[in-house]
Formats: structure tokens, C-alpha cells, sequence
């Protein structure tokens, strides 16, 4: 090949551009112009944002270092300020003059700083000491109480309510710095009864309790019984306001309660005094606490029973017969629930048959009082039921009932025997005990049946009484006879002559065989009637008994009298 074609070929290559051959051994880089402009295009452009990047950079560097220097010669100024206030040397109205130059970033960035060393300048705010309840009645002066109620007896003569607001009103301000956290009434009722009576008055000085204690037994019983009323009105509604929202989580304050809340301690302090030196004023309020619908409720139970037992403390009928009027019905009635029975129990338990040889005693000379029955015929009934219950009926509560149902039993029928008094309670309670006789519960009719039998043995009107309603209580009498038979020898002793008795089987035998032909009634008049002749049968024994020992018993009468004359004719020996 000629060499002049071989250089052509070398030294134009695409592009017309000239090259050395000899330097790249007839081989030339192959390139493209339009790709070397877009690449020089973007290479100037990055060049120039990163001159104006660098450039911005330092512009907003000397600006925060601006910034900065005129900071620090600011907090300079602030601190000489400040020591020269501290010295006395400048006021404080110089620095906020230097504080106020600048422009508007430099007032919010001053701002801020103020808001920090403000912060930092503040001192904690001493907390406030806790005061129990009995360190605030430790420093009740007993001779200025005594002051005080003298002077509101002169100034308030006829205004007795008057007189009780302004001493609750004393003791409210005795007891103001103790806190909800150091006195929390909801949860003291929760506790025991037992422990939740004594409080507050186990933490008042004696002296202050007597002080109080002498001025009230001036004050008339309408007035006390008023503001007995009022002071547990005042207490419920406290109670309702502290109590947390059923939604709410454990541990947070109820809704409308704050932090600085005061205590009821004074309003409690006063009622406890007042119910226990003067329980008769509450027992005049029974009626309005049964019918008031302010003291009805689940939640008002637990501050009735606190009550119940200030009155208990004192007098132990006057809390037994407050007990049968108002817990009993709402224990024992259709709408009983079991925190009602609850309450109930726990007061009978912790308060009336707590100390058993102290109440026994009491409760059975009280068991009459002012002609009325401390434990009526139906309140018996109503504890009867609940203590003897069907077995699908059993409860938590039914044992608790069970211990109990021998005091309540025991002051209800407790009067001398065939008394006035024995004989119209027998009255009430026969047809009661007749009709729990007739339940299908064994248990329940036993003690029914027992119930019955003293009747029978303490009014012999209750014979009659049983004649009358024989065929209509028929399932019941059947119980009963049937008792007697399996419970003879208690019975006749129970009974003493048996007359009356003897009479009333045989008016049942006769009515047994004139009922035979009525299908309904035939197997328990037959049942019936073969009780009756079993009866009859141990009576005649008994009969033959009574008069075969009247008869040892005068022959053996006889027998001494004889020795004893027999000695009066022997001569003396000398």
C-alpha cells in the first residue's frame, strides 16, 4: 500500500483532527464534540453553584458570628449588670435599657434567654408540712372552746341551730390544714367497721370531747336532731364529689376536686359527740332516713352504719333497734343486695354482738322497751328466711346469718313466760312461723316448727288459733305435727299440761276423717292423722306417768311425815 493513502487515513479520523502518528502508532482517539460541550456545559455550571454555595456559606458564617459577638458582649453586659445590682451599685431598669437594642431576632433570641435565667433564678416554693388529725387536735385549746361556747350560748339564746353551726364551724377551722391526703373519709369506710367507728374521736383529747360533750346536753333534742341531718347530708355529699368516675383510671382525682379540698374532720368530729351523748336525737330521725331519698343508696350504707355505731357506742338498744328499722328491710326485703346484706352484717357482727357477755344482758332487759318489741315478730321472720334458704338460695352471706339467728331469736321471744308480753307476741308470730312451715326447705321448717311449739306453750289461744286454719295450712300443720312426734320429750316439757294439746289432735282427728274423700287433701290428712294417733299414744304414757309419779311422790310424802311423827314420840334419854 502507498504510504501517502496509510498517513491519510491516520490523520483524519472522524473528526478532521489532526494527530501524531508516530506517537500513537497510527492509532487516534475516537471523540465526540457535541458530547465535550454538554460535559464542559455541566462542569461550569456545578462550578459556578459551588462558588455561589461557598460564597452564601460565608456570608451566613459572618452572620452568625455577628450574631454571636453581639451575644456574648449581651450576656457580658448582663452579667456586669446583674453584679452591679447585686452590689447596689445599678438597678435593674439599666439592664433592660442595654436588653431592648437590636433588631427583632435579636429581642425573640433576648427573650428566650431572659425566659432561661428567669427559670433558673426562681426558688422552689417551700412544700406545706403534713398535719394528721392528731396533731391539729392536739392544738385545740380546751380553755378557749370552752370561751367560745359560752360566748355563741349568750349571743345565739334562741338559735340553737345557730349555736351547732358555729361550733361545727370552730372545729372546721381546727381541723383546716389537715388534707384529703391525710384524712381520706372513702377510704376509712371501706376498712372495718369496727375500726372505722372509733374514728375521729379516738384522736380528740379527752378534755376537748368533755368540754363539747357537757355543752350539748344543754342543747334541746329537736336541734340536735336537726343538725344530725345536716352534718350527714353534708358528709354524703363530700363523699359523692371525692368518689373517682366509674371510667376513669386508678389513682386520678375525681372530676371538680382539687389539690387544696378541705376535709369534713370538724363536720365529723361534731356528729360523732352529738350521737353519742344524745342518740335519741338520730333514733326521732329514723322515719326520714327510711323515706329521704338523699340517704338511699348502696353508697350512703357504710356512712348510716358509721353513724349507726356513734349511737350503739352509747346506747347498744338504741343501735339494735336502728338496726331492725332500717337495715333489716333493706337487708332482707326484695330489693336486697349483697353489699346491703354486707353492711347489715358487719354491723351486727362488729357493733351489737361484738362483746357477747356485755350484750346479752343488755339487749334482753331492752328487748321491751316503752311498750314496743325490740325485735318485732316480722323482723324475725325476714332473719328466719335468709338464715334457713332453699340450697339453690345459699349465699356467702347465709352462714353469717346462721351465727347471728340465735341472738336475733333470742331477744325476740325473750319475755316471762305466758306474760302479757309472751302471750301477743306468740299471737303475731304463730301464723307467721305456720306459713314458713309450709316451705319445702327441711331446714325452714324445722325451725319454723320449733317457733310454733313455743307459741303453742306460751299463749293457749294458738291452739284455737291452729284449729281455725288446719285444712288451709294443712302442708304446714303436717310439719309441725310431725316435729312433735320426732321431738317429744322437749316438746311436753315445753308444753306443761297437755290438755290443750289433747284437745286439738282430737279436733284434727275428726277433721281427718271428714276430709278423706277430698282426693286433693287425702294423703296428708292420712299422714296427718297417723301423727295425731301416735300423739295420742305418747300422751296417755305421759298421762300414766305424771300420775304414777304423783302417786310415789305423795306415798313417799306420807312415808316421812309418819317417820317424822314417829320421832316425836320417842322419849328423850337422858
Amino acid at each position: 500500500m502507498d504510504q501517502s493513502h496509510s498517513s491519510g487515513y491516520g490523520e483524519v479520523y472522524g473528526n478532521g483532527v489532526s494527530e501524531n502518528i508516530g506517537a500513537n502508532h497510527g492509532w487516534q482517539k475516537v471523540t465526540n464534540s457535541k458530547k465535550n460541550r454538554r460535559q464542559e456545559a455541566r462542569s461550569n455550571k456545578s462550578g459556578n453553584s459551588d462558588n455561589l454555595g461557598s460564597r452564601a456559606d460565608g456570608n451566613e458564617n459572618k452572620a452568625f458570628q455577628a450574631l454571636e459577638r453581639e451575644t456574648e458582649e449581651r450576656r457580658a453586659q448582663r452579667e456586669a449588670a446583674l453584679r452591679a445590682a447585686a452590689a447596689g451599685l445599678s438597678t435593674q431598669g439599666s439592664q433592660s435599657e442595654s436588653e431592648g437594642d437590636g433588631d427583632d431576632h435579636n429581642g425573640e433570641s433576648n427573650d428566650a434567654m431572659n425566659g432561661e435565667e428567669s427559670k433558673k433564678q426562681k426558688i422552689k416554693k417551700p412544700k406545706k408540712p403534713k398535719v394528721t388529725v392528731a396533731e391539729a387536735a392536739s392544738a385545740i385549746d380546751s380553755a378557749d372552746l370552752a370561751a367560745f361556747l359560752t360566748q355563741i350560748s349568750e349571743s345565739f339564746v334562741d338559735s340553737h341551730d345557730i349555736q351547732l353551726m358555729r361550733v361545727a364551724d370552730y372545729f372546721g377551722r381546727s381541723f383546716a390544714a389537715v388534707t384529703p391526703s391525710q384524712f381520706g373519709w372513702n377510704k376509712i369506710l371501706r376498712e372495718s367497721l369496727s375500726k372505722s367507728v372509733e374514728i375521729p374521736l379516738c384522736y380528740i383529747p379527752e378534755v376537748i370531747c368533755k368540754t363539747t360533750s357537757e355543752w350539748l346536753m344543754t342543747r334541746p333534742i329537736n336541734a340536735l336532731g336537726d343538725f344530725i341531718i345536716w352534718g350527714l347530708s353534708d358528709v354524703i355529699s363530700d363523699m359523692q364529689l371525692h368518689q373517682p368516675h366509674p371510667g376513669s383510671h386508678k389513682g386520678s382525682k375525681p372530676a371538680g376536686v382539687s389539690g387544696s379540698s378541705k376535709t369534713k374532720v370538724g363536720v365529723l368530729t361534731l356528729l360523732a359527740l352529738v350521737l353519742r351523748k344524745r342518740p335519741e336525737a338520730l333514733l326521732q330521725k329514723a322515719a326520714l332516713l327510711r323515706t329521704n331519698p338523699q340517704f338511699q343508696g348502696q353508697d350512703k350504707l357504710m356512712m348510716l352504719a358509721w353513724a349507726f355505731g356513734q349511737v350503739a357506742q352509747s346506747d347498744l338498744v338504741m343501735g339494735m333497734q336502728l338496726w331492725v328499722q332500717i337495715f333489716v328491710p333493706i337487708a332482707c326485703g326484695k330489693n336486697g343486695t349483697p353489699i346491703s346484706r354486707d353492711v347489715a352484717l358487719q354491723f351486727a357482727e362488729s357493733v351489737l354482738f361484738s362483746n357477747p357477755k356485755r350484750a346479752r344482758p343488755i339487749l334482753q332487759n331492752g328487748a321491751t322497751r316503752k311498750g314496743e318489741r325490740l325485735v318485732p315478730p316480722p323482723v324475725l321472720d325476714s332473719v328466719m328466711r335468709l338464715s334457713f334458704p332453699s340450697e339453690h338460695a345459699r349465699t356467702k352471706a347465709t352462714e353469717r346469718f346462721q351465727a347471728i339467728y340465735p341472738w336475733v331469736k333470742e331477744i325476740a321471744l325473750c319475755a316471762p313466760h305466758r306474760s302479757k308480753i309472751s302471750k301477743s307476741v306468740a299471737q303475731q308470730l304463730f301464723p307467721l312461723c305456720l306459713d314458713l312451715a309450709c316451705e319445702d326447705v327441711v331446714a325452714l321448717t324445722t325451725e319454723a316448727s320449733s317457733v310454733v311449739v313455743w307459741c303453742l306453750s306460751e299463749n293457749p289461744d294458738c291452739f284455737k288459733q291452729w284449729e281455725k286454719v288446719y285444712v288451709e295450712k294443712i302442708k304446714g300443720s303436717l310439719n309441725v305435727l310431725n316435729y312433735m312426734t320426732a321431738e317429744w320429750r322437749s316438746v311436753v316439757g315445753q308444753l306443761g299440761p297437755i290438755d290443750d294439746l289433747k284437745k286439738t289432735v282430737n279436733h284434727f282427728r275428726v277433721v281427718n276423717a271428714e276430709m278423706k274423700g277430698d282426693a286433693k287433701l287425702a294423703v296428708m290428712m292420712k299422714m296427718a292423722d297417723a301423727h295425731c294417733k301416735e300423739l295420742r299414744k305418747r300422751m296417755r304414757r305421759t298421762c300414766t306417768c305424771f300420775k304414777t309419779m304423783a302417786t310415789l311422790i305423795a306415798a313417799g310424802a306420807g312415808i316421812a311425815y309418819g317417820f317424822y311423827l314417829l320421832d316425836l314420840d320417842v322419849p328423850m334419854v337422858r
